[in-house]
């Protein structure tokens, strides 16, 4: 006989009586083995009546009760029979996450969603998380109670069309069920639905074909000779040609450079946005330092050059990640406002911003002839596409020569 490593047993509690009544709340106690923990079923009765339960007939209420606790009790053995390796926290989000006993053969996405959710805020992957929570509150709010077993190709197209709907733009709505994807493989991947029920092998999330903003060579050359005002615009001057002459760098991957990144006259960094894939290796991205980078980083850097300094001063290692996430974000919104006051000066085709220095990196580049493949190794991209399976990377003396031409307008 095969023996079970959980047990599930009904206790009433006679601790917390009903005000004015006999009735305690009836609980389920759980042992596995290696933790014990009740949970409550909003249930109450006497103790004549929880007597009662373990016999057979009894009064139309007593029937109704025993009905309702065997639910409860088969719904917690079908979930702990599910669950690969059970945990007091894992076992409590399936169990109350559906409210609705009838619907105990489907299983609610918010659970998986919430412990996804814990997990990458462990790993200190805040904005993922951040940005985790945001999808799953953006499916409740297009449908409140939403099981696995709910979503398919239909779902997911009447989904994409209510974001349009309220305005989002296609490009929220695909990173949203990005999100929904990545929870839909990890409930197959750890048993709690089959793959029958996995609607993306009919339907592709597909990407936004939305064009970037860019800063053209005679814009970027006004920028170049504006005259800033005051340290802000300074600061906020030289932090986006430092971006640009960086291989259009991501603000981010500059706010997080360290002193060791700085290997002679070469930045050597991996991306923050993929540091922690699970890709077998990590794409390093190699930037010459223009003569003008290393004046930025001489105006703006730390007063340490130690290795394990952060290169500009907006952050540091004795606080924690989602406080470091804060700080990038506010130093980067100071920067974004005195740029856009710049931009609105010279009276540019674009809102100035930390953003425009990636993409007018690449179209500068372009209109140079420079080959896509050259371009796409030099920003750091590391999706699967057709260039990338005979791309090498870029010799020191061609990134040397990218990076002298992208002052010469």
């Amino acid at each position: 006989m095969k023996i079970t490593p959980f047990s599930v047993n009904v206790h009433w509690d006679k601790r917390y009586p009903k005000a004015g009544t006999n009735d305690c709340p009836l609980q389920l106690f759980i042992n596995l083995k290696t933790v014990q923990f009740k949970v409550g079923l909003r249930l109450y009765c006497t103790e004549k009546e929880f007597q009662a339960l373990n016999s057979k007939g009894g009064s139309q209420e007593i029937k109704e009760l025993r009905r309702k606790v065997e639910d409860y009790v088969r719904k917690a053995e079908m979930i702990l029979t599910k669950l690969p390796k059970p945990t007091r926290e894992s076992f409590q989000r399936l169990f109350k996450s559906e409210t609705d006993i009838a619907l105990s053969h489907k299983t609610d996405i918010g659970f998986l969603f919430e412990e996804y959710s814990e997990q990458l805020m462990k790993e200190d992957r805040i904005r993922t998380a951040t940005n985790c929570m945001q999808a799953y509150k953006s499916f409740k709010q297009y449908k409140s109670v939403l099981f696995f077993e709910d979503i398919d190709e239909g779902f997911l197209k009447g989904y994409m069309a209510w974001m349009r709907g309220k305005g989002c733009s296609p490009a929220t709505g695909q990173i949203y069920l990005r999100n929904l994807r990545t929870i839909f493989n990890k409930a197959i991947r750890e048993g709690y639905i089959s793959e029958r029920l996995y609607p993306f092998k009919v339907y592709t999330i597909g990407t936004s074909a939305k064009s970037k903003a860019v800063l053209y060579p005679e814009h970027i050359k006004k920028l170049w000779e504006y005259q800033p005002s005051g340290i802000r615009e300074t600061r906020a001057k030289d932090l986006w040609f430092f971006c640009y002459l960086g291989n259009g760098m991501n603000f981010k991957d500059a706010a997080y450079l360290k002193y060791k990144n700085i290997k002679g006259d070469k930045l050597a960094f991996v991306r923050e946005k993929t540091k922690r894939t699970n890709t077998v290796s990590e794409k390093e991205v190699n930037v010459f330092l223009h003569k003008e980078t290393k004046k930025i980083i001489q105006r703006w850097s730390n007063e340490s050059k130690a290795n394990d300094m952060y290169v500009f001063p907006f952050l540091n290692d004795t606080i924690t990640e989602q406080e470091r996430e804060r700080r990038f974000k506010t130093i980067k919104r100071i920067t974004n406002k005195s740029l856009n006051k710049i931009g609105e000066s010279l009276k540019l085709p674009e809102r100035l911003c930390l953003n425009l220095a990636r993409h007018s990196f690449a179209t500068m580049l372009k209109l140079n002839g420079t080959p896509l493949s050259f371009i796409s190794d030099a920003m750091g991209h590391s999706n699967i596409t057709t260039t990338e399976h005979y791309l090498k990377s870029i010799q020191d003396k061609n990134i040397k020569q990218m990076s002298e031409s992208l002052l010469k307008f």
